[in-house]
C-alpha cells in the first residue's frame, strides 16, 4: 500500500470504531504514522490506552507497565500509531463531555475525501490535527512550502476541497481557514521554509 493522508485518516476512523468509549483524544495524523494523546489521568487514562492497545493486538497491563507510558505498533503496512497520555483537557468537567469516541470517527470519515484531494496535490509531511477538547472538535492542517514561491502552490492545494478559504500571510507563512462541504470549519496553516 502507498503511504497517504486519506489512508491513514480512514485506517484511524476504524480503529476509533473498534475502542468503543475512551476518553477525548488528540491525534496528528500523516501519511505514515498517527500520533495519539489521551487526555485523562488516573484509571480512565489507563482503561483508554488498555482499550486501544487490545485493539491493536498488544497486551496491555496497567498504563504505568507500559513502555514508558508509551504504546507504539503497526496499524497497516507502513503505517505507525504511537499513543500515549496526557493531562485532561483545561478546563473539563467530569461527567459534562460533548463529544464522543464515536464522533471522532465520524468527523474522521467526513474528512477523507478532503485528505485525498491532499493527497494528489502531492503535499508530503502534511499534518492533520483533530483535537477533542470534551465540548468540541478542533481541525488544522499544517503543510510546509520549500521558500516563497512554493508558498502559493502549496497554499492553493491546501485549498482544493475547501470553501470560502481565506488566509492571511504571516512572518512565517500564511494562517487561514476554510469550510469542509460537511460545513466543518478548518484551521490551516503553511510553513515556509526558506
Amino acid at each position: 500500500m502507498s503511504l497517504s493522508l486519506a489512508r491513514c485518516v480512514e485506517a484511524v476512523a476504524r480503529l476509533l470504531d473498534a475502542c468503543g468509549p475512551l476518553e477525548p483524544v488528540r491525534l496528528c495524523l500523516s501519511e505514515a504514522d498517527v500520533q495519539a494523546e489521551v487526555c485523562a489521568s488516573g484509571p480512565a487514562a489507563s482503561v483508554s490506552m488498555a482499550r486501544l492497545a487490545a485493539v491493536c493486538g498488544e497486551a496491555a497491563g496497567p498504563l504505568d507497565h507500559c513502555a514508558n507510558g508509551v504504546l507504539t505498533v503497526d496499524l497497516e503496512e507502513k503505517l505507525v500509531l504511537v499513543a500515549a497520555v496526557d493531562g485532561p483537557v483545561r478546563g473539563a468537567v467530569p461527567g459534562e463531555r460533548l463529544t464522543s469516541t464515536e464522533a471522532a470517527a465520524g468527523l474522521l470519515r467526513t474528512l477523507v475525501p478532503w485528505a485525498a484531494v491532499l493527497d494528489q496535490e502531492r503535499l508530503p509531511g502534511a499534518q492533520l490535527w483533530v483535537e477533542d477538547d470534551g465540548r468540541r472538535f478542533t481541525v488544522r492542517l499544517l503543510a510546509a512550502a520549500a521558500d516563497g514561491a512554493d508558498l502559493d502552490r502549496v497554499a492553493a492545494a491546501v485549498g482544493a476541497g475547501l470553501e470560502r478559504v481565506r488566509t492571511q500571510r504571516t512572518d512565517s507563512g500564511l494562517d487561514g481557514r476554510g469550510i469542509l462541504p460537511c460545513g466543518r470549519t478548518v484551521h490551516v496553516a503553511v510553513v515556509c521554509f526558506p
